[in-house]
């Protein structure tokens, strides 16, 4: 049987546009409509790596996630929550920041921190790696990117996304310990990606990020969404329209190895276009490399920034919209 994608051209976030495309992917990747079911409890996996406006490209943009809480109440899904590990300030300060506080208010979904740390024994044998245990909690668990070039893994899509599953502080250490074997990180992702097992990926690709991601890039206009359960295939297609050397998509490569997801565009059935191609860029600027390999004073770098952001920054900031509440004319 043949991976499904779903792509459509997107020029803009219009939340009627972005909704029916969700609405559209579900009806060609889940005819039977047996993905959702009245009571689940579902979570949603955004990128939500920095606290950023959406026009950075840095997080995926809140109309997506709208979009998909839009779709999941006409579902009754009984409960929607929203949650990542973002490498700077934690996730209530990082969500507000792109744009996801409405989410809560309209539509009941809940912005939750991951929990409960587990070890998580990988094939590749990388040390100390553990995974969210509250990931256990959820019925389903939908993986929406951004697409973005990355300075070490060439890009981050729906594979990469899933790293953010791992909490807090590890996530560099754990890029150190590959020794800048960029394959094997690959494949250590993709033990995470079987593991979650996400029912669905959608991919955030109206306003894309170029040159040096996934943090310090400029937004790209590539203008175009997908959709897959197959998260290797959605990832290769999008490395296709980037033009990406298939040789420097480290987590594809992972894949294929692997034998994860479909990896070959032969066996993929693609919906939207014509010709997906037609939707390719020739002018996408990939990252200038970086290597991963153990950087104490990185890390440590890395460490303050954390401790300044959640233990000093956040708590001020907290205290100086306070002190305008109580000083503002009524």
């Amino acid at each position: 049987m043949k991976s499904k994608i779903h792509l459509q051209k997107l020029e803009d976030y219009s939340i009627e546009k972005v909704e029916q495309f969700v609405r559209d992917s579900l009806d060609i990747l889940d005819p039977e409509a047996s993905m959702f079911s009245p009571g689940q409890k579902v979570l949603l996996k955004p990128n939500l790596l920095r606290g950023f406006k959406p026009e950075r490209c840095v997080t995926t943009h809140p109309v997506v996630l709208e979009a998909v809480c839009r779709v999941l109440k006409d579902l009754s899904v009984g409960q929607i929550v929203i949650s990542d590990s973002p490498a700077l300030g934690s996730l209530s300060a990082v969500a507000d920041k792109a744009g996801y506080g409405l989410l809560e208010k309209k539509y009941g979904a809940r912005i939750l921190p991951l929990t409960d740390p587990i070890p998580f024994e990988n094939e590749e044998g990388v040390p100390h790696l553990k995974i969210a245990g509250c990931l256990e909690q959820y019925d389903r668990i939908i993986n929406l990117p951004k697409v973005k070039s990355h300075c070490q893994m060439t890009m981050t899509l729906g594979i990469k996304n899933l790293f953010g599953l791992v909490i807090g502080k590890r996530k560099p250490v754990l890029h150190c310990l590959v020794k800048n074997d960029k394959i094997k990180f690959g494949k250590m992702l993709i033990d995470i990606a079987r593991h979650v097992n996400p029912c669905l990926t959608i991919v955030d690709g109206i306003q894309a990020m170029q040159g040096q991601g996934p943090l310090n890039g400029t937004p790209y206009p590539l203008g175009v969404m997908g959709a897959s359960t197959d998260i290797t295939a959605i990832d290769r297609i999008f490395a296709d329209l980037l033009n990406i050397p298939l040789d420097k998509g480290y987590a594809l490569q992972a894949a294929k190895l692997k034998q994860f997801g479909q990896f070959d565009v032969e066996y993929m059935e693609i919906s939207g276009p014509a010709d997906y191609r037609s939707l390719a860029v020739e002018d996408f600027k990939q990252a200038y490399p970086l290597d991963i390999s153990f950087d104490p004073v990185r890390l440590l770098k890395s460490f303050f920034k954390q401790f300044y952001e959640i233990g000093i920054k956040e708590p001020g900031h907290a205290r100086w919209e306070r002190s305008k509440n109580l000083i503002r004319p009524r």
